[in-house]
């Protein structure tokens, strides 16, 4: 992601790592905020949000920030929640950043394999006249990303710098693109720098001075090991993320009818061939996806008592004897014999 715009729309699975969610949630709870009763209202598990290992929807999180805006009725709560958040090396995309020999080198690699912590390019490197500039960019799905998850996040980068320069970078400006939303002294007092609004995105501004700050905690030898590992990471991500686009394009098309190869491929801009072998290195089949994807249908269909027929529009199904043979393949129960007959 990461338009001209600043914004983008995809209908991929988008998804966060639980290393950040937890550090949201250790934000909330240091604001005083109720997380578990947050999560309960939501329906998500707080230890979803918790499991550094896993990965959620974005979507999960959107809805936790915006139970959180309601339940603490904070105007300003992605600033709030990026001041009470706290820095910690704790995840290999962070630890890529400090052992970096200087600012620059270290943000090149971590946005490189940024990924490892949100699917997307959520920050991005561009072009600037005078200085070096970090963009924010949105991705919104389903739920649009809020200027509080905005603020948060661009205050976190400007803490996690400091963090690795014990507390010697400073950025040269913060440009936020939504418009100013009032108490300019608090945004002042927590960026350190001067901060504007109604910007054509957001972007955080960095002299050659602090770009070339050293890093306290830099390592030639643990920098290139960690590298390493991150390549492997982002190559085993980047096939389960093609593997996530191939069944949400299977998804959107077995509603109308078209179950086979050729139209996904289309659907993707590439051949049956390509696909079939794109999926192979990825150790599965176009016929195995499908299959798989039918079944996580037909489940949750019938999660949601949909009628019969809805169910077969939904998993691509028009002869309810092909319908009735996958439900008997599956053990699945079926719903309605005869308003298949």
């Amino acid at each position: 992601m990461g338009d001209s715009s600043g914004t983008a729309n995809t209908d991929n699975g988008l998804s966060v790592s639980g290393a950040w969610t937890r550090g949201v949630v250790c934000a909330f709870r240091r604001l005083g905020l109720d997380v578990e009763a947050l999560c309960d209202e939501i329906g998500i598990g707080l230890e979803v949000f918790m499991d550094t290992v896993g990965r959620l929807p974005r979507n999960a999180s959107g809805r936790l920030w915006r139970a959180a805006l309601a339940a603490s009725g904070d105007r300003f709560l992605g600033l709030s929640a990026g001041e009470a958040w706290e820095a910690r090396a704790d995840h290999l995309v962070v630890l890529l950043l400090t052992s970096a020999e200087s600012v620059g080198q270290g943000l090149e690699a971590s946005l490189r394999y940024q990924e490892l912590l949100a699917s997307g390019r959520v920050l991005t490197l561009g072009a600037h006249p005078e200085h070096h500039a970090l963009h924010l960019n949105k991705i919104d799905h389903g739920l649009p990303v809020t200027v509080h998850e905005v603020e948060f996040l661009a205050l976190v980068v400007i803490k996690m710098l400091r963090f690795a320069t014990n507390g010697r970078f400073a950025a040269r400006e913060v440009q936020f693109q939504h418009p100013y939303r009032g108490r300019i002294q608090s945004y002042a007092h927590a960026f350190r720098c001067s901060v504007t609004f109604g910007h054509e995105r957001t972007t955080i501004l960095v002299d050659d001075a602090a770009w070339n700050l050293p890093l306290t905690h830099s390592s030639r030898i643990l920098h290139s090991q960690l590298r390493g590992v991150a390549a492997g990471l982002h190559a085993a991500l980047d096939s389960h993320h093609f593997i996530d686009t191939v069944r949400e394009r299977i998804k959107l098309l077995l509603p109308r009818g078209k179950s086979g190869i050729e139209a996904v491929a289309s659907a993707l801009h590439m051949t049956p061939r390509t696909l079939q072998r794109r999926l192979q290195e990825d150790g599965t089949t176009f016929r195995a996806l499908m299959d798989a994807t039918r079944k996580s249908i037909l489940l949750d269909c019938f999660e949601r008592r949909q009628a019969p027929e809805e169910i077969m529009r939904h998993a691509g199904y028009t002869n309810p004897r092909s319908f009735r043979r996958a439900l008997k393949r599956w053990n699945l129960d079926d719903p309605d014999d005869e308003s298949l007959s």
